[in-house]
């Protein structure tokens, strides 16, 4: 098996593969930690989610271009009649 090297961390991965086997680790528990947080705070900012999961901005900015999280406007609430 040919190994290349994980360019977060140095370290040895298989071929085709994106990261490492703790990079790649850290990457779902990074994104299930701001998908938990944007579900309890929907109207949430990127520079908020990052301040309460210390995630970095750019990280979760990553997420959004690539689609892994989306933004949805909400649409305003109508008021009582």
């Amino acid at each position: 098996m040919t190994t290349d090297t994980c360019l977060k961390c140095g370290s040895p991965m298989g071929r085709g593969e994106y990261s490492c086997r703790v990079c790649g680790e850290n990457e779902i528990q990074d994104y299930q930690m701001i998908r938990n947080y944007v579900r309890t705070y929907p109207n949430s900012n990127a520079m908020q989610i990052a301040n309460a999961t210390g995630i970095s901005v750019s990280k979760i900015l990553r997420y959004i271009r690539n689609g892994s999280l989306s933004v949805v406007d909400n649409p305003p609430r109508r008021g009582r009649s």
